[in-house]
C-alpha cells in the first residue's frame, strides 16, 4: 500500500518526541515490517514507537546499497501486495548520504505510494548553522581516500567561488580529512566543522582557514565523532 521513508535521530539516548513530528509516530504504527540499514538499528528505532506487533516481531528486511533490481523489488513485494512498510536508515533521512534512493525508483516504477517526513538530517543541519551560503551549495559525499587524489579533488572545488562545498567522513578518517583541508584549501577559504550534532555534545565552528591552523585542541572534538566538513571560497 504504501512505502514510508522514516527519519531517524542523529545521535543515541534522545527523545523521538523532539525531533520528530507526531505524524511518523502515526506511521509506524501501521507498518507492517521495516526496511534497515541493520536489523539492530531497525529494532532500535520500532522500540522508541507504539507498533502494530512488538518490535522484536516485526519482520526487517535489509538494504544494501548494493541491490539489484530483482532484490529491490523483492523488498517492496508485501508492499506491491497491500501492506504498509516503513524505511529507515540508522540515522537521519533515508536516501540522503543513506541507501534508499534506487528503492524509491523502483517504488516509482510500480506506482507505488510513498511518503516522507521532516526530520534530522546532519547535512542540511550543518548548513544551516555553518553560515555559510545555503543559497548555492553542493553536496559531495566523501572525498577521495588516497591523500593526492584527496587534495586534488579539494583543489577542483575551492576554485568554484561562493558555494558551499558539503562532505562528510567515516568518523575514524576524520582527523585525516580536517588535516587535508588545512593542509590544501587557501588561508582566506571559510571552513566549517559540525559535528554531533542535535545532541548535547554538539559543536561547530566556521572560520578561515588560517584561523583553524592556530588551533592544537580540535582532534579531541571531533576524533571518531559523526562530523561535517563544509567550506566556501569567496575569492
Amino acid at each position: 500500500m504504501t512505502l514510508y521513508l522514516l527519519p531517524n535521530l542523529l545521535g543515541s539516548n534522545l527523545d523521538h518526541s523532539l525531533f520528530l513530528p507526531i505524524s511518523v509516530d502515526h506511521a509506524v504504527s501501521t507498518l507492517d515490517g521495516l526496511i534497515a540499514e541493520s536489523e539492530g538499528g531497525g529494532r532500535r528505532y520500532l522500540k522508541q514507537f507504539s507498533t502494530k506487533k512488538k518490535p522484536h516481531e516485526m519482520p526487517i528486511a535489509l538494504l544494501k546499497s548494493s541491490a539489484q533490481k530483482n532484490e529491490l523489488d523483492f523488498l517492496l513485494e508485501p508492499v506491491i501486495n497491500g501492506e504498509n512498510w516503513g524505511v529507515v536508515s540508522d540515522c537521519g533521512l533515508p536516501c540522503l548520504a543513506d541507501p534508499g534512493a534506487a528503492l524509491v525508483r523502483r517504488a516509482r516504477y510500480h506506482n507505488l505510494l510513498v511518503h516522507t517526513f521532516s526530520g534530522p538530517s546532519s547535512i542540511t543541519h550543518a548548513l544551516v548553522l555553518s553560515g555559510l551560503s545555503g543559497q548555492s551549495f553542493h553536496f559531495h559525499g566523501y572525498l577521495p581516500k588516497e591523500p593526492k587524489e584527496r587534495a586534488k579533488t579539494l583543489k577542483v572545488y575551492e576554485k568554484t567561488l561562493r558555494t558551499t562545498h558539503i562532505f562528510i567522513e567515516a568518523p575514524y578518517r576524520n582527523l585525516h580529512t580536517y588535516q587535508a583541508c588545512l593542509d590544501t584549501l587557501k588561508p582566506t577559504t571559510l571552513l566549517s566543522v559540525a559535528t554531533q550534532l542535535t545532541t548535547p555534545e554538539e559543536w561547530i565552528q566556521t572560520a578561515p582557514i588560517s584561523w583553524w591552523r592556530t588551533q592544537k585542541e580540535i582532534s579531541s572534538k571531533i576524533m571518531k565523532k559523526p562530523t561535517i566538513f563544509l567550506f566556501t571560497a569567496e575569492k
